[in-house]
């Protein structure tokens, strides 16, 4: 989507656009095309760790998604006078949206009140921050043109396609509750009525409302049918022309990962911490890859295994504090912006609309020098970041969902990852905590194995830093003459491009 936005800059004096300036701004400098793909994104990472304690959160949180997707829909340019069967998708999306709100309002059974999911609310954000950008610049936009035309109905797809990938997470959640719902009633001795449809695990309550989400989902597919790859097909590709973007990205998330891990210790924080880490090497290495393309950087044997362990490590250490994260628990909003600015900003670098470009068409890319040297960087900063990570692992207050961590115990334990008990068969974690959905300690066994990973992450991260450490040195003289080479930017008057979905200033 051929998107250039950044209205916090214009906020900000001349001398910090220079690369090694970090922008501080408390704004969201993403170009509506990024946060577009950022609500992809989560949406995705939401759908593969979705679990039944999620369920009534993601169900709150739903209709005020909708809300916002319908919001940013309707703020888009080029609608038809009088009715345009375009918004026809949306406004049913949105009216079943609304009953689920209404009958969840004042409601005492399950879920009743209670919190919303701080993953969907960022999307929420999101997609909020995106039609406030689209009402500022949207006027500017040729939308009579094929071009911006077709951007245009990608961008609709792309909000369709969010909230789809949303409603079945909502959907997965509702059925691994009643799955647990059953799990519990058979192990206490009593019996439980299983559903005729959708699954056995559409039980009391949460049957119904896996009869109203599917509805949803049903309503999203319907839209995408056929229509989601044409769609995408016609998205406009932004230039890459902001070589210094990167490196201003990972020093903030340097800077902001710090300061969440120096305040009080908040697992749903070292979550996203530790998974903003393992995609810093999984980007990583495609930039060394293409890199070695283009000839900029000395080929290595090491080099990128070394990379790719560390992230295999960061992910696996990632899902170990993912069980220690309670439902409903909220994230840091700077921390969580940098991180988005941080996909963000290597998007821009490594990818075609949709899909990973090849190394060659990376090769090509003006920044690559820049951005290889400020992931280089990254990569050997994570190693004091991944102590400072392990020595989290270390508090003996740690304390997590009884369900989750009862399951991860004993899977630790017959997978031999952990140490196995003397004394036969354990349960870790008490039947009473697990259905009344309490927050207990760590489980010995839990405790062991996150202690181990966050060893492993220590030596993977260790070893990648010396490999990196010794290839960034051939990078000085190279980012060192284009900067020099680059014109300063300024935050002069907003420049616009033929198909642009919304625009503003640049760098």
């Amino acid at each position: 989507m051929a998107t250039d936005l950044r209205p916090a800059y214009a906020d900000i004096d001349q001398e910090l656009f220079d690369v090694d300036q970090i922008p501080m701004t408390s704004r969201d400098v993403r170009s509506v095309g990024e946060m577009l793909f950022d609500v992809d994104y989560l949406a995705r990472q939401l759908l593969m760790d979705v679990g039944g304690d999620d369920a009534g959160t993601l169900l709150r949180s739903w209709p005020t998604m909708v809300a916002a997707a319908e919001d940013l829909w309707a703020s888009l340019p080029g609608r038809r006078p009088g009715v345009d069967e375009r918004d026809r998708p949306i406004t049913s999306l949105s009216a079943q949206a609304a009953t689920i709100e209404s009958s969840l309002s004042g409601r005492k059974a399950w879920p009743g009140q209670g919190p919303t999911n701080p993953r969907i609310d960022q999307m929420t954000q999101t997609l909020l921050n995106a039609a406030a950008l689209v009402r500022r610049y949207g006027a500017e936009i040729p939308h009579e043109q094929t071009e911006a035309h077709r951007d245009l109905e990608a961008a609709r797809t792309r909000i369709m396609h969010g909230l789809y990938l949303t409603a079945h997470a909502v959907n997965v959640a509702l059925h691994d509750n009643g799955r647990d719902r059953v799990t519990d009633a058979r192990e206490s001795g009593r019996r439980v009525q299983l559903a005729q449809h959708h699954s056995p695990y559409a039980v009391a309550p949460t049957g119904v409302w896996v009869d109203r989400m599917a509805a949803c989902e049903n309503t999203a597919r319907s839209y995408l049918s056929d229509r989601f790859p044409h769609a995408l097909a016609g998205e406009a590709m932004r230039p890459v022309d902001d070589p210094g973007r990167l490196a201003q990205a990972l020093a903030n998330w340097d800077i902001q990962s710090h300061r969440a891990l120096a305040r009080d210790l908040a697992p749903a924080n070292v979550l996203l911490i530790t998974r903003t880490q393992g995609l810093i090497a999984g980007a990583s290495m495609v930039l060394v890859d293409a890199a070695a393309t283009a000839g900029v950087l000395e080929p290595s044997e090491r080099l990128v295994p070394a990379i790719a362990e560390a992230g295999r490590s960061w992910s696996n250490l990632a899902s170990r504090w993912g069980d220690l994260a309670p439902p409903g628990a909220r994230l840091e909003e700077p921390l969580a912006r940098a991180a988005a600015e941080v996909r963000a900003a290597y998007r821009q670098v490594t990818h075609d609309t949709t899909t990973l470009a090849m190394p060659e068409v990376i090769a090509t890319r003006p920044g690559l020098p820049q951005a290889t040297a400020a992931t280089l960087r990254a990569v050997e900063a994570g190693t004091e970041l991944a102590h400072v990570v392990a020595e989290k692992a270390d508090n003996p207050d740690l304390i997590g969902p009884a369900r989750a961590l009862s399951r991860r115990a004993h899977n630790d334990v017959e997978s031999g990852l952990a140490s196995p008990p003397t004394e036969g068969d354990v349960v870790w974690v008490s039947p009473a905590d697990i259905l009344a959905k309490r927050l207990v300690p760590l489980p010995p066994p839990v405790a062991e194995t996150l202690r181990a990973a966050s060893d492993a992450t220590v030596e993977a991260a260790g070893t990648a830093s010396a490999l990196a450490s010794l290839h960034d040195a051939e990078h000085v003289s190279a980012v060192s003459d284009a900067q020099q080479q680059r014109p300063v930017p300024r935050p002069d008057a907003p420049q616009f491009e033929s198909a642009t979905l919304s625009t503003g200033p640049r760098r």
